[in-house]
């Protein structure tokens, strides 16, 4: 049985609803449109690629692959002799499959046939359409039998509105991990490990321009929100790059901070809510978080993940993350917040 459906966003792209969670894979306002105020605008390389003709960047958490394809589509529109370099990690292949079988509007679809047909390569696109087709019209024939082009595919009567995204344990095995998805041409470049990140993090060898950091909810899948996945990062990031992500949590940020970033926060542009941005200098970092959100990583709450051997599931991160909170002796989120609305700040 399917565990997720495809629903349509504010923006008219196709995002994913999880029956596992009751989740869906982006928020209301658009997976396109989250890709860009969350990852490719407040990264700043759209101003980057208006002087270099060569970036390098990492897409953790690849997923239906809008961030990359967002950032290759936006880059080209501004220099279409860059090149671009593109390594992407993604645990599940059938959200792979599935977003081939998407053609969003705001992509260019020369760019979205480039990336379907490097998914295409590895995975059998047609039988996993085939499959999922008919286990969809088995469990909700309400959905409509074609999902070629997105626009029927929408969940009746499902929330649309969540900032969650799919649980990692729900995935499925239909198909095999360990592969490689690859695209080579004379300007762009796609590697796409389909694994578990950690498994491969290490064993990388090439220094990025940015770095877009989009797992699952650190609540939901700490495995990829450890200290040790952001000191990988800072091995690969170049000396003025920088990584972006949509969490704004504490044990988030402090675990960048403890990997030896600068840390900052991205412009919500017109979203309520700032992401993240970290950089190697602290110079690149054009929005400082304020006192409160500097206060809050030195809570209770701002006890980062750890994995120090890449090897613990997320009931072991979650368990020792919550010993060590017990521990540390910190001021609680709650007393500290009271403290900050009283003027009690020292």
């Amino acid at each position: 049985m399917n565990y997720f459906y495809p629903i349509k966003t504010e923006d008219g792209t196709i995002s994913l609803f999880n029956t596992i969670v009751n989740d869906v894979y982006h928020s209301k306002i658009g997976a396109y449109t989250e890709a860009l105020e969350k990852f490719v605008i407040p990264s700043g390389i759209l101003e980057f690629v208006k002087n270099n003709n060569n970036v390098n960047i990492l897409d953790m958490c690849f997923g239906l692959g809008y961030n990359s394809k967002a950032a290759v589509s936006e880059i080209w529109k501004i220099n279409p002799n860059c090149k671009i370099n593109i390594t992407g990690l993604e645990y599940d292949p059938n959200v792979l499959a599935f977003s081939t079988l998407e053609s969003p509007n705001y992509v260019d679809s020369k760019v979205n046939e480039i990336f379907n047909t490097t998914i295409s390569s590895v995975i059998d696109i047609e039988a996993f359409a085939n499959d999922y087709k008919y286990d969809v019209n088995f469990t909700r024939p309400d959905l409509g039998p074609d999902f070629s082009g997105g626009s029927n595919s929408i969940c009746k009567g499902l929330k649309n509105d969540s900032l969650h995204n799919i649980y990692y344990r729900s995935i499925s095995n239909r198909n095999n991990r360990g592969q490689i998805a690859e695209y080579k041409s004379d300007l762009l470049n796609i590697t796409i490990f389909i694994c578990d990140a950690r498994h491969v993090i290490k064993d990388l060898n090439h220094y990025y321009d940015y770095i877009f950091h989009d797992p699952f909810t650190p609540s939901k899948l700490p495995t990829l929100w450890t200290v040790e996945i952001f000191k990988e990062y800072y091995r690969l990031l170049k000396e003025d790059g920088n990584i972006t992500t949509y969490s704004a949590a504490a044990p988030v940020r402090a675990g960048l901070i403890d990997a030896g970033f600068y840390i900052g926060k991205t412009d919500p542009i017109g979203r309520k809510e700032s992401g993240t941005i970290a950089a190697k200098k602290n110079e690149l970092i054009k929005i400082k978080l304020s006192d409160k959100e500097e206060g809050l990583i030195n809570t209770n709450a701002g006890i980062p993940y750890r994995d120090p051997n890449f090897q613990y599931n997320t009931e072991q991160i979650l368990n020792n993350r919550e010993e060590s909170q017990k521990i540390s002796g910190r001021i609680s989120t709650s007393k500290y917040l009271k403290n900050f609305s009283n003027g009690n700040i020292s």
